[in-house]
């Protein structure tokens, strides 16, 4: 029979196995990419990976808190496409304010979904898909159902992806410094510290004084925000807004990212630093199946595989042992 020691220290390994395995995978796509095409990585590559990481990586950040919890926010792509518009629509009469008041728009729409959640108990999967329908109707009356094209005042925003440092843009180094941020909250902070804790025993955590009401409310409030601000990016990158743009399907890549990161859906587990390597994986399929030449009917088969084989490893069974 194993001694406590030796049980103590295969958990142990099995963590640290945890939180580098995101890194490890991610090193070894980009070494097969590397063999097929050399110039990948000492090249442009990785400059366009991080242009398409950098939305993803935003949403993945708003969606960790929510995942730590336990819970799940649908409605995060949707809401940065209202962003989106809200920006390029906002930029000619607000000016310098407009990403401001947009970002003040997510995080109010991210509190509307905590408030639903938290105080007439419904579950999140149900609140957050329903507030798809409600965020895609607006974002189509405020962009007048059309593509809403960028002229006015531009600056105030396009600094994001113009502005660049060693070849990248500043909303990269914006990202990773939010995901420091991240980091840091939920390992040094009282915050931090009580959402991991529902995250783990929602139950326990409320009998221990957690007030899970307001920390449920303040995580979709902040997820909301990280939405708005990757609908800016989005804005920036692309120069025009529409209900129907880009960030439409970034839902499914943002929650990839997150787990694929290590961030375990049953919440509880997870660091916000390896949501930079997850959303770096996401975004390097669909660019390193192009370089392969994996035929594009095939990259989803690969995407998917990605997916569960993240779910799997990261699961946390134990909350599960008693379901049939």
């Amino acid at each position: 029979m194993n001694s406590p020691a030796d049980r103590s220290t295969a958990r142990l390994g099995s963590a640290d196995l945890k939180v580098f395995a995101p890194l490890a995978v991610l090193l070894i796509l980009l070494g097969i990419i590397s063999i097929f095409q050399p110039s990948f990585v000492s090249g442009v590559g990785l400059e366009i990976l991080a242009y398409q990481a950098i939305p993803i990586l935003l949403l993945g950040l708003g969606q960790f808190g929510v995942i730590q919890l336990g819970r799940i926010d649908l409605s995060s792509a949707t809401l940065a496409v209202l962003a989106s518009v809200s920006v390029a629509q906002l930029l000619e009469p607000l000016g310098v304010f407009a990403p401001v008041v947009t970002i003040l728009i997510g995080a109010a729409a991210g509190f509307a979904n905590g408030m639903v959640i938290s105080y007439f108990q419904v579950p999140s999967f149900a609140v957050t898909l329903g507030a798809i329908g409600v965020w895609q109707s607006l974002s189509l009356v405020i962009a007048n159902e059309t593509t809403v094209y960028v002229s006015e005042n531009r600056k105030f925003i396009d600094w994001l992806d113009s502005l660049q440092i060693c070849g990248y843009s500043a909303a990269v180094f914006i990202g990773l410094a939010l995901a420091v941020l991240a980091w840091a909250v939920t390992r040094w902070t009282r915050f931090g510290a009580f959402v991991k804790a529902m995250g783990l025993n929602e139950r326990a955590a409320a009998m221990s004084g957690v007030p899970t009401a307001v920390v449920t409310v303040a995580v979709f409030t902040i997820s909301g925000a990280f939405a708005a601000l990757a609908g800016i990016v989005l804005t920036a990158q692309q120069g025009t807004a529409s209900a129907s743009g880009l960030g439409v399907g970034l839902l499914l890549p943002s929650i990839a990212a997150t787990i694929c990161g290590g961030v375990a859906l049953t919440g509880g587990v997870g660091s916000a630093l390896n949501v930079i390597v997850g959303s770096m994986i996401i975004a390097l399929i669909p660019v390193g199946s192009s370089v392969v030449g994996v035929d594009p009917r095939y990259q989803q088969i690969v995407y998917g595989v990605v997916i569960i084989l993240a779910v799997i490893l990261t699961i946390d069974r134990t909350k599960l042992k008693f379901v049939k």
